[in-house]
């Protein structure tokens, strides 16, 4: 009957670790890639909840890589949100789009240099439901934190 105890017990401390530990996983992990000018295009693409009440719903970070070869994520935004936004099932316009360099973005660079930069854009839609141009703006790390319901870490 101990043994059983210690088992049941097991169980419970697994499932409490995993349910924190799920909560700091972003909902989307992945690398996206597409054609650019001359040359293939690459970024990492992580989405977030935002907390409840938030007016937009997710988070997407489209993280700058060293190994794009192509246009970087700025130049591309609009036709990545649109992308992103069909393969997702997320309204470009109901989301903040975070683009991250760090370390990773460069190449002879450590991948955990603590330099970073966060571009965070916003989109609408206009009277014809287009998507409009971004909306830019700097952020940092704890307000990204804050957009993702603390889940970027």
């Amino acid at each position: 009957m101990r043994f059983l105890r210690c088992i049941v017990f097991a169980f419970f401390v697994l499932l409490a670790g995993s349910h924190h530990s799920s909560r700091a996983q972003a909902l989307v992990d992945t690398t996206m890639t597409w054609d650019g000018y001359a040359q293939t295009a690459r970024c990492e693409v992580r989405i977030y909840p935002t907390p409840d009440g938030e007016k937009r719903t997710r988070v997407v970070m489209l993280r700058e890589v060293a190994q794009n070869d192509g246009p970087t994520t700025v130049a591309d935004l609009s036709y990545l949100a649109e992308e992103v936004g069909r393969h997702f099932d997320i309204d470009p316009a109901n989301a903040y789009w975070v683009v991250h360099w760090g370390g990773f973005s460069y190449k002879d660079v450590r991948r955990d240099e603590d330099k970073e930069l966060f571009l965070r854009a916003t989109f609408s839609r206009t009277d014809s439901q287009r998507l409009s141009s971004p909306r830019w703006d700097v952020a940092s790390r704890t307000e990204v934190r804050e957009y993702t319901d603390r889940r970027f870490d």
